[in-house]
């Protein structure tokens, strides 16, 4: 990770999203042969967007642990459920659950 993207705060955030867009297209490929490497990418990725206060998009957003911040697949460490009008995450590496309300 860079220290510091140069440019105005616009162009900082749109260098960022880039960047946090290419390390969990990292963590995707990665996952398969290496589960721990791909957590250590989604840890980068969230550092990243605190550090130039961005809010994730939804769809990296849900890839995320909100517990342990590991990187989510469904099927082989995220349970996907709908109960309630919700949609219900449970990570199967720390056991903890997480709710989307879709109504």
């Amino acid at each position: 990770m860079r220290k510091k993207f140069k440019g105005t705060k616009g162009q900082q955030k749109i260098l960022a999203l880039a960047e946090i867009s290419d390390i969990l297209s990292k963590a995707e490929e990665v996952f398969d042969e290496k589960p721990d490497l791909a957590d250590k990418y989604a840890k980068k990725a969230r550092r990243v967007a605190l550090k130039y206060k961005l809010k994730l998009p939804l769809k990296f957003k849900r890839r995320i642990c909100k517990n342990c911040y590991g990187f989510l697949v469904p099927g082989k460490n995220l349970r996907v459920r709908t109960r309630k009008g919700h949609i219900v995450y449970y990570c199967l590496n720390c056991k903890k659950i997480m709710r989307v309300g879709y109504k």
